[in-house]
C-alpha cells in the first residue's frame, strides 16, 4: 500500500509572510509552489527597516499576549536562521525610546514601566546612562530613556533573500517573475490559480500573501480587506564611522526611528508617507515619490544632527528606500481562512511590522492548515472573517477607523472629541 499523496498548496507572494508560511508548510510534510510577481523578497520585504522587538509590551497599545508571542517567534526564527549560517546582519542591539521632555516621559516611557507585558531586564535610563549606550549622542539632547535589551536589528533584504533560499533547500517550489491574475474555484472549493501567461497552476489549497496587492485577486470572494495602503519612506547617510547602536524611537516626533546601517545611519518618520488614497497613487512595486523624500529630509536633518552631531555632514544627502505597506482598520494581521471559499488563507496587513511579526504569523497560518489549531496565539484575533465581506466604502475610511499607535494618542483623541461635542474643555474630567 502506498503513502497518500502529500496535500500541495499554492501561495501567491514570495514576500516575507508567503516565504515564511511556505517553510512552515514543508516542515509539515506539505508540497508547496510559491508564485511571485517579480524577484523572491523584491518588493516591501526588501524595503524594510529590519529592527525586531516586543512592540506588544509597551509600544502598540492595543496588541496583546498574542502579537507578543508572535513577536517573539520573530525573534527566534531570525537567531535561528543566524545560527545556521545565514547572513542576515543579525545584532543584538536593543531597542531604546529616548525622550526630549519630562512630558515626554510621562506619556510614553512610564507606561513601558508599568506595562504587565514588561520584559523583565527592561528598564528606564538616565541621559548619562543612555548616552553610554548610544554611540554619538548628545546626553544634552534628551532628558531619559527606556530599553528593551532582547529587541535585534536585521537586514531586512538579506533575511527576505535567506528566507526564500531557506525554503527552497525545505524543497519549496519558487516561481519567479510570473504574475497571478486570478483564483480558480470549483464546486466553492478554491484549486488554483491563473497566471497572466494562462497557466493553470492547481493545488488542494491556496495562499495569498501578496501584500498590499492581495485585494486584487480577492474577485472570486466578493471579499475586500480592510486595507489603508501606504507609501512609507527612509533615509539612509552615507558611512561617517558610526559604531554598533540600539535601535533609537522617539515617539513625539511623529514616530521617528534611527539605527545604525553599515556605519552610518538609516531612519524615517511619518513625515516620508502618504497614503495611496490622498492622490490615487499606483500600486508599484517600489514607488518613487522625491516630494515626500525631500519633506522628510528637510524635517529630519537639523532633528537628527541635534540627536547625533557627528550624523550632521552627511544628513542632507541620505537616500531614500520606498515600499507600500498596508494597515488594517484594527491594526490587527490578517491571516486565516477566508469564509467564502473552502481551501483559500490569506496572509497580510502587515501594519509596518511584518519583519518582526511575519516569521509567526507564517508559523500560525502553517498550524491552522495542518491541523485546525495554532495553540501558540489567539488565531481569531487574525481571522479575515472578524470583517464583514465589504467593512469600509474605500481606503480613506479604513485609515479613520484605525486606532491610534499609542495610548497617549488615543489618549488625546478622546479627549478632543469630547471637547468638540461638548464644548467643555479637554481636560475638565480629570
Amino acid at each position: 500500500m502506498t503513502d497518500p499523496r502529500p496535500a500541495t498548496t499554492v501561495i501567491v507572494g514570495a514576500g516575507l509572510f508567503g516565504l515564511a508560511t511556505a517553510v512552515h508548510l514543508a516542515r509539515a510534510g506539505r508540497r508547496v509552489t510559491v508564485l511571485e510577481s517579480g524577484t523572491a523578497a523584491g518588493a516591501t520585504t526588501a524595503a524594510g527597516a529590519g529592527f525586531v522587538g516586543l512592540w506588544a509590551a509597551g509600544y502598540a497599545w492595543y496588541w496583546d499576549e498574542s502579537e507578543l508571542a508572535l513577536e517573539q517567534a520573530g525573534l527566534d526564527f531570525y537567531r535561528g536562521l543566524d545560527a545556521a549560517g545565514y547572513d542576515i546582519g543579525l545584532r543584538n542591539t536593543g531597542n531604546v525610546w529616548l525622550a526630549l521632555t519630562e512630558q515626554a516621559v510621562l506619556d510614553h516611557l512610564l507606561p513601558f514601566a508599568e506595562h504587565p507585558l514588561r520584559p523583565e531586564d527592561a528598564r528606564l535610563l538616565t541621559a548619562v546612562e543612555t548616552a553610554e549606550l548610544v554611540p554619538g549622542l548628545d546626553p544634552e539632547a534628551i532628558v531619559g530613556a527606556f530599553i528593551h535589551p532582547d529587541g535585534i536589528q536585521i537586514s531586512a533584504p538579506d533575511a527576505g533573500l535567506a528566507l526564500a533560499a531557506l525554503a527552497r533547500a525545505e524543497g519549496v517550489e519558487i516561481v519567479e517573475h510570473t504574475p497571478v491574475v486570478d483564483l480558480l474555484a470549483e464546486g466553492g472549493r478554491a484549486v488554483g490559480v491563473l497566471t497572466a501567461a494562462s497557466e493553470r497552476v492547481l493545488g488542494d489549497e491556496v495562499v495569498l500573501a501578496a501584500g498590499s496587492w492581495t485585494n486584487e485577486l480577492f474577485a472570486a470572494t466578493d471579499r475586500v480587506l480592510p486595507f489603508a495602503r501606504v507609501i512609507a519612506s527612509r533615509l539612509t547617510t552615507a558611512p561617517f564611522g558610526l559604531g554598533e547602536l540600539p535601535t533609537l524611537m522617539i515617539p513625539e516626533l511623529d514616530g521617528l526611528w534611527i539605527r545604525e546601517h553599515l556605519g552610518g545611519l538609516t531612519y524615517g518618520n511619518g513625515v516620508g508617507y502618504e497614503a495611496l488614497a490622498v492622490r490615487d497613487s499606483p500600486a508599484d512595486r517600489r514607488p518613487d515619490r522625491p516630494d515626500l523624500v525631500e519633506a522628510m529630509r528637510e524635517h529630519l536633518s537639523p532633528i537628527v544632527s541635534e540627536l547625533i552631531p557627528a550624523a550632521a555632514p552627511v544628513v542632507d544627502d541620505a537616500e531614500a528606500v520606498q515600499g507600500i505597506v498596508s494597515y488594517t482598520a484594527d491594526r490587527r494581521f490578517i491571516a486565516g481562512p477566508v469564509p467564502e471559499l473552502d481551501g483559500l488563507y490569506v496572509v497580510a496587513g502587515d501594519n509596518e511590522s511584518g519583519v518582526t511579526h511575519g516569521p509567526g504569523l507564517g508559523r500560525m497560518l502553517a498550524e491552522l492548515m495542518v491541523t485546525g489549531e495554532s495553540p501558540f496565539v489567539d488565531a481569531s484575533r487574525y481571522a479575515p472573517g472578524r470583517f464583514p465581506s465589504r467593512p469600509f466604502a474605500d481606503e480613506a475610511a479604513v485609515a479613520a477607523a484605525m486606532p491610534a499607535r499609542r495610548a497617549v494618542d488615543a489618549r488625546a483623541a478622546a479627549a478632543t472629541r469630547v471637547t468638540t461635542e461638548s464644548g467643555l474643555p479637554a481636560e475638565s474630567g480629570r
